[in-house]
């Protein structure tokens, strides 16, 4: 519990809050998720709010690179469909 990153874990909320409130450009945060997590999957970092690596933080790293994929995979297939 020591190495708890809670601006990460608000940055996270904050996220999910503004898919849901702005849907109309939902296609342009898809394609941010996409860039953001290509690079992480190789190099085993993420920079979210401050830096996860997955050595030290490895649920944590886990849930944001998820999310990112998820929410990608989401908002891209429902704004071309």
């Amino acid at each position: 519990m020591k190495n708890i990153k809670w601006r990460t874990i608000l940055g996270l909320l904050l996220i999910y809050v503004a898919v849901v409130l702005y849907p109309n450009y939902q296609w342009i945060w898809g394609i941010l998720f996409l860039y953001w997590v290509i690079p992480d999957l190789f190099t085993g970092t993420t920079h979210f709010i401050e830096p996860i690596h997955k050595t030290e933080n490895t649920i944590l790293y886990w849930i944001i690179v998820i999310t990112w994929l998820a929410l990608s995979a989401y908002i891209l297939v429902e704004a071309f469909i």
